[in-house]
């Protein structure tokens, strides 16, 4: 069920990343453009100012009408000509035009036209003539991505003197691409994230909650593949009061008794395996394992046996002995390696079986227990000294297991006496 409510909301969720893609993109293109249009329109508006205060409209109409090109006509030209330069990016042409009913003539022109210079008309001035030749306002075109702004310029005695035309670069709002590009790369990913944030509010509320009962009431049904099912710690909608808090609720409680009872059972089992004061394996486990290690071509035995612990019972009482053999234990641990198996097969006598071992390997263990004997296992205050035993017995090959056994048993009893001689103690 989990699975087709997710392939709704994903499919949910696609149709609502498409068209927030779409409206982003929209949006993009209509500021990108926008703000093109605004920008150019103050480039043009700038520029026209600039030339119509460093142009003199007298001096002009009077340059054009009599042909007679002075130093001051000349000054003008070069500040325009050197504005447009500078302003490249933006400004492609500065012109002072004079419109008649028949041509139009250049007077000043940064694109190279000289004084007098005659201008076409094309479709547009056309369309406007009367407006050009009148010269009372302001106009502005655009053509194939060009834009083109007049605005009249008139002498004191408000005579028309000509139009300042100001021609902008193309196509202008290319240059807003990047700005776009980062606009719509920032809603994508705003989309992305709603889409994530749903999807995982979704999942968290609905999808995870549906999954964990379909896998514990496919475990419950006696399906072992059900893995999340068997894990008594899963996470149940219980404070919810819709149906599904209601189905986890039971569904929690019946697999809590389950766990309780496995708990209980893998309790058992290792009381079963384990020595209850030292908790190392105990010899019943050792008997369920035997026949492994008879298999094994490469092994090694360990038998380990705790002097004095009869006499330190009758001496000092069983808890000094019961520490002697918690010490033991302790001491045992400290030489295994993972893989190692230690068994308590009596009351002080202990057997490590090391099945992945190499003779050198063997050799350094061997040297640390020489190295560190007697190991004493009582406490320093106590007046019986109890210490540790150990005879081993090494096998790379098909040697009877029996044989290494007795082995190991024998050289552990040829230790005990010659640690009894060493610490001068009883024959108990």
């Amino acid at each position: 069920m989990s699975g087709s409510i997710k392939k709704s909301i994903g499919l949910s969720s696609a149709v609502v990343l498409v068209v927030f893609v779409v409206i982003a993109f929209s949006v993009s293109c209509v500021t990108v453009r926008l703000t093109g249009l605004r920008y150019q329109k103050t480039i043009a508006s700038q520029t026209l100012d600039m030339a119509e205060f460093t142009i003199n409209a007298d001096l002009a109409r009077d340059t054009f009408n009599t042909r007679s090109v002075t130093d001051e006509y000349t000054s003008v030209q070069k500040k325009l000509k050197q504005y447009q330069e500078n302003n490249s990016l933006d400004i492609r042409r500065i012109s002072l035009v004079n419109f008649n009913s028949t041509s139009a003539s250049y007077i000043y022109d940064t694109g190279g036209e000289s004084l007098g210079a005659k201008l076409e008309y094309n479709d547009y001035t056309s369309s406007v003539k009367a407006e050009l030749i009148n010269g009372r306002s302001s106009m502005e075109h655009t053509e194939k991505g060009v834009m083109s702004c007049f605005r009249p310029l008139r002498t004191v005695d408000d005579n028309l003197c000509g139009y300042i035309i100001v021609e902008l670069n193309e196509p202008y709002e290319y240059r807003f691409i990047p700005v776009g590009i980062g606009l719509f790369a920032a809603m994508l990913i705003a989309c992305a994230v709603f889409v994530f944030i749903l999807i995982s509010a979704v999942n968290r509320r609905m999808l995870r909650p549906i999954r964990q009962i379909t896998n514990s009431a496919v475990y419950l049904a006696g399906d072992d593949n059900a893995a999340e099912g068997k894990d008594a710690s899963v996470f149940f909608a219980t404070d919810r009061s819709d149906e599904i808090g209601q189905l986890s609720r039971a569904l929690q409680k019946i697999l809590f008794e389950i766990n309780t009872n496995n708990e209980n059972l893998s309790k058992a089992l290792y009381d079963a395996n384990h020595d209850g004061m030292t908790h190392m394996l105990n010899k019943r486990c050792y008997h369920s394992m035997e026949e492994m290690f008879r298999s094994c071509s490469n092994i090694c035995l360990i038998y380990f046996d705790v002097n004095n612990l009869k006499l330190i019972n009758d001496t000092l009482g069983h808890e000094s002995g019961d520490y002697v053999i918690t010490s033991a234990a302790d001491y045992i641990r400290t030489i295994l390696d993972e893989g190692d198996h230690c068994f308590r097969m009596g009351g002080d006598e202990f057997l490590v079986v090391i099945t992945e071992c190499s003779f050198r390997g063997i050799s350094a263990l061997v040297e640390k227990l020489d190295r560190e004997s007697p190991i004493i296992l009582s406490k320093p205050e106590d007046s019986v000294k109890c210490a540790l035993s150990y005879g081993y017995a090494y096998s790379k090959g098909d040697r009877p297991y029996d044989e290494l056994l007795a082995e190991a048993e024998e050289n552990m009893y040829e230790k005990k006496n010659a640690l009894k001689k060493q610490m001068n103690m009883p024959d108990r």
